[in-house]
């Protein structure tokens, strides 16, 4: 079987926001015999490498550099010819676009005549299925939501492709709330590059707690601190991301020689933050994707402390885990003095469980999906 694979953005390292699909991409691309074979065709890029099916023409720069500025749709735009051309001239048995969008998308499925098409897992974004607080939602951000969401219905209702993937069984539902239908999104295993690995067996002393996302309400960063301050047992904690970390408020809790700032680290330095540390926390409230480095984290053998809360805790396996709610300072501290009261025994488990969150698990689903679509079942 020959697949092609439309993405916005690739990078040929271990890197980007679309972090879990490029893994799975490179899993393929080193394995010695895949299940099947593939192009990609991206519109932008970083780091090339012989996956690409022919090179964006990079006018306005390259992926790294546009990423987050308004020229990035223009560079899109610029490519969706070569696309298109790429698409037609070679005979694929599928083609797997990863977005829904108004650009992408239907040029894909314009080029891709009648070769089936399987859609996502990158589709995402405001639904009422993410019943939660948005803390940052301004009034202007509340009406670009809502305007997305129904151009994502109109999309997804068009039904011109024949499977859908999602992260999760809460990605699931909001696929389906974006009018695709449940009986055609099947729901992929979590797995990462195998750079996310064990470290050595020994626990910290004291023991590191790891933070790893933007430093915001939604992420709970500042629950998150509020929490450890209130511990009793020493712990040192690191904190990884994007945004202002607030020290003002660490030096207002006390914990100003507790807490190391990394701040933004990118993904290819990532894995020995993660053998580093003891125990990861992620106090989300919600995810649409479980978040990558939650998957990171449970890759590196280490346990989790987890909001019990849709999309979040669907991953860790029960005797890797510590989940709380509501998302609260108080059940946090419950969580993390649980956690920490029983952590040898939660990092055997973790460790234990790593092997499971490697890229195989992802690959065989989605060579599992292709083979029913291309065999019409």
């Amino acid at each position: 079987m020959n697949v092609a694979y439309v993405t916005p953005y690739y990078n040929g390292a271990v890197d980007g926001r679309y972090g879990r699909f490029l893994d799975w991409v490179h899993g393929l691309r080193d394995d010695p015999d895949p299940p099947f074979a593939f192009d990609v065709h991206p519109l932008t890029v970083s780091n090339p490498d012989q996956t690409l099916a022919s090179a964006p023409h990079a006018i306005f720069g390259e992926g790294e550099e546009l990423w987050g500025s308004k020229l990035n749709k223009l560079e899109h735009a610029c490519n969706l010819p070569r696309l298109f051309r790429g698409l037609r001239s070679e005979y694929y048995d599928l083609v797997h676009v990863m977005i829904m969008d108004p650009i992408v998308f239907p040029t894909t499925i314009l080029a891709s005549g009648p070769t089936p098409v399987v859609v996502g897992p990158d589709v995402a974004g405001w639904s009422p299925v993410r019943d939660v607080p948005y803390w940052e939602e301004t009034r202007r951000d509340r009406l670009e939501n809502r305007a997305k969401y129904r151009l994502r219905r109109l999309l997804g209702s068009r039904e011109r492709y024949d499977r859908a993937v999602a992260f999760s069984d809460h990605h699931r539902d909001i696929l389906a709330s974006f009018a695709i239908p449940q009986d055609l999104i099947d729901v992929l295993p979590a797995g990462v590059d195998p750079a996310f690995e064990p470290g050595e067996a020994a626990l910290g002393s004291p023991p590191e707690l790891l933070y790893v996302g933007d430093f915001s309400e939604h992420k709970g960063y500042r629950t998150f601190l509020r929490a450890v301050a209130r511990l009793e047992t020493d712990v040192g904690v690191r904190v990884v991301g994007a945004g202002d970390p607030d020290r003002d408020l660490i030096a207002h809790l006390g914990l100003t020689d507790v807490v190391t700032v990394e701040g933004f680290v990118p993904r290819a330095d990532l894995p020995p933050l993660y053998r580093a540390a003891d125990l990861y926390v992620m106090p989300s409230i919600d995810e649409t994707a479980g978040g990558n480095t939650q998957i990171e984290a449970l890759a590196s053998g280490l346990p989790v402390v987890v909001t019990d809360a849709p999309g979040v805790d669907e991953y860790a396996p029960a005797d890797a885990k510590v989940s709380f709610a509501p998302r609260t300072v108080d059940a946090l501290v419950d969580a993390l003095r649980s956690a920490l009261a029983d952590l040898p025994a939660l990092t055997d488990s973790a460790r234990a469980h790593a092997d499971d969150f490697g890229p195989e698990a992802p690959i065989n689903a989605l060579a599992s999906t292709y083979d029913r679509v291309v065999d019409g079942t």
